[in-house]
């Protein structure tokens, strides 16, 4: 009678573990992705607008016309004094996106994150902390299993 119980107990821990690995990795298979954020089939990468995160966070709007403010202003002057101004919003948006926003990781808050913060790199090459939260964000996609975004 023990053998009895012992073999339907370890039968159904065998073949309820096997369930779950089978379902997990379905669940790794099928990226959990916003409808509304729109695939680009030429480099497959993933194109996230301000204004689907804005419908998301709305906060995100003074974030998003502070940089258009600081990105016009450089393009009519690229003094100094401009092109720190477009780092520093680029870097307040990219800080708000990872660490404020309400915009959840499956929706696209890290990946506008590093776009943003990869962009005021761009502009900033020996920012120790933009290259900082830059490895951040990629180490949180690889705890993840996920690839780091290229855009």
């Amino acid at each position: 009678m023990k053998q009895l119980i012992f073999t339907v107990i370890i039968s159904v821990l065998i073949f309820g573990c096997q369930k779950e690995e089978k379902d997990s990795a379905n669940q790794q298979s099928t990226p959990m992705m916003d409808p509304q954020v729109k695939q680009k089939t030429s480099s497959s990468t993933i194109s996230i607008s301000d204004d689907v995160l804005m419908e998301i966070d709305p906060a995100i709007k003074s974030y998003s016309d502070g940089l258009k403010t600081s990105l016009t202003k450089h393009d009519a002057d690229q003094s100094l004094t401009n092109k720190s101004e477009l780092v520093e919003a680029y870097v307040r948006f990219a800080d708000y996106m990872q660490y404020e926003s309400t915009v959840s990781p499956m929706k696209g808050k890290y990946r506008k994150a590093l776009s943003l913060y990869r962009k005021a790199l761009e502009l900033d090459l020996g920012n120790s902390k933009i290259v900082a939260e830059i490895a951040q964000i990629e180490d949180i996609y690889r705890s993840m299993g996920r690839p780091i975004p290229a855009d």
